[in-house]
């Protein structure tokens, strides 16, 4: 792969912060919400990152090339609409309006990846040089640090003052790291090896119990990534070895235990049955406990709905801070107290940015993904593989997230929100520096 700058030099400021933003997004991936609690209230670690992420990027000054793009244009446009709708609220809910519109405001993290890949275009090189780095500590750990998150948390002790244990890993989070790391293999950036495979599919596993979004987070980029690739044998492969052990502990399972239904998402059994009920669901047919889950995401969607698209809130929404579910009514006649997140990032924006902030996201999301697959078709036509499966993985890492953002509470926080908009930046990026090698091709060229 090749990149602009030729010469080697001393590590700069820029550099230095690219490994404290390893260092934070691998903390989110691997220790969750519980890495994100790390700091002083109110500002914790991803808030300190995105500050000083900012002072970073208004000292590369490459702040007017980095709004160059399409995606560029609409995202800044996106987010000072959302900042518009969230000043106002400040002084009602505080803190409260400032969390709330993080799930566009962390856009300011995809300027930063952007303005450090225009200073240095070899930090390309070094990111994917990282991220491979990364795929050999997460997929051999995560099954076990998920699994001891999950059904050993009474061991795990709490951050001091708050009710957020030191490990809590999201179950939603898990499937899109390991779509991006199968895609990042399936595009020849990393050997597999049987054993990392095996880790891999107990993490997803394990994963799916609980998640169903995540389940298709998972499924649809690997089997689009796959197609593109021209591996489905490969990827075939894998998979029927991956059922027939399933089908072989369903037999035992349905054989020699009972299933018992716990009534909660988070107290589900991690068995091949509730595997078989969540894949079930997704298709249509679901047992009680599940379609009572889908039934309250649909009522809530359907509310919010009628009131923007068909009622007062066309404009602005509900704005950020206000609890949206209590505001409108949603969920008043239920024994525990409204959520803040109908579980659905694009019903989120609707609700709070209304109609011209869906619009704006949309248009983001439309001309960003279009970016991606017109640099990743012009890379495959001109017999740049290499660029091609950047591309492709950057663009399947990045919609897993949005495919998990539409079941789940994922954009919203920084576990997943902060994961998102730099691999964003890190697709606006890669595309401008591939455009300019294009025009100047006698540089020299590299691979990662």
């Amino acid at each position: 792969m090749a990149y602009v700058s030729s010469a080697s030099r001393p590590a700069s400021l820029g550099d230095h912060y690219l490994v404290l933003l390893g260092g934070v997004l691998v903390g989110y991936a691997m220790i969750g919400k519980g890495f994100a609690y790390l700091g002083i209230p109110p500002v914790y670690v991803g808030e300190a990152a995105f500050i000083a992420g900012m002072v970073l990027f208004l000292h590369t000054r490459c702040f007017i090339a980095a709004l160059t793009t399409l995606p560029s244009i609409f995202l800044a446009a996106v987010m000072l609409w959302v900042l518009l709708r969230t000043l106002p609220f400040i002084g009602a809910y505080g803190s409260d309006a400032l969390r709330d519109s993080v799930i566009i405001m962390y856009g300011g993290f995809a300027f930063i990846v952007v303005a450090l890949l225009l200073e240095d275009s070899q930090r390309l090189s070094t990111i994917i040089r990282y991220y491979a780095a990364f795929l050999g500590v997460f997929v051999p750990a995560i099954p076990f640090l998920f699994a001891f998150s999950h059904h050993m948390s009474q061991f795990i002790p709490y951050w001091p003052g708050t009710a957020v244990r030191l490990l809590l890993i999201g179950p939603g989070e898990v499937p899109v790291h390991l779509a991006g790391a199968a895609v990042f293999v399936l595009a020849g950036f990393r050997k597999a090896t049987l054993p990392w495979i095996i880790l891999l599919l107990a993490a997803l596993m394990i994963t799916s119990v609980l998640t169903r979004g995540g389940m298709l987070a998972f499924v649809l980029p690997v089997t689009f990534a796959a197609l593109m690739l021209r591996k489905i044998r490969e990827l075939a492969t894998v998979v029927v070895t991956g059922l027939v052990i399933f089908a072989a502990a369903y037999a035992v399972e349905t054989t020699f235990t009972d299933h018992r239904n716990t009534g909660t998402a988070i107290g589900r059994q991690l068995s091949t049955r509730q595997i078989v009920a969540n894949v079930e669901s997704i298709f249509g047919h679901s047992d009680e406990e599940l379609e009572g889950s889908r039934q309250w995401r649909l009522e809530w969607w359907d509310l919010i709905v009628k009131d923007t698209v068909f009622g007062a809130n066309f404009w602005g929404g509900r704005g950020f801070g206000v609890n949206i579910a209590a505001a409108s009514g949603f969920g008043s006649d239920r024994d525990w107290e409204p959520l803040r997140s109908p579980h659905n990032a694009h019903m989120t924006i609707l609700a709070r940015a209304g109609v011209p902030g869906l619009a704006l996201w949309a248009l983001f999301l439309t001309s960003w993904l279009g970016m991606i697959a017109n640099a990743m078709l012009t890379a495959r036509r001109r017999g740049q593989v290499e660029w091609a499966g950047l591309f492709l993985w950057i663009g399947c890492y990045a919609m897993s997230m949005v495919i998990n953002a539409t079941f789940d509470v994922a954009l919203e926080g920084p576990m997943q929100g902060i994961w998102f908009w730099c691999m964003v930046g890190l697709g606006i990026g890669s595309v401008m520096i591939h455009r300019y090698q294009t025009k100047v091709p006698s540089h020299q060229e590299t691979a990662p």
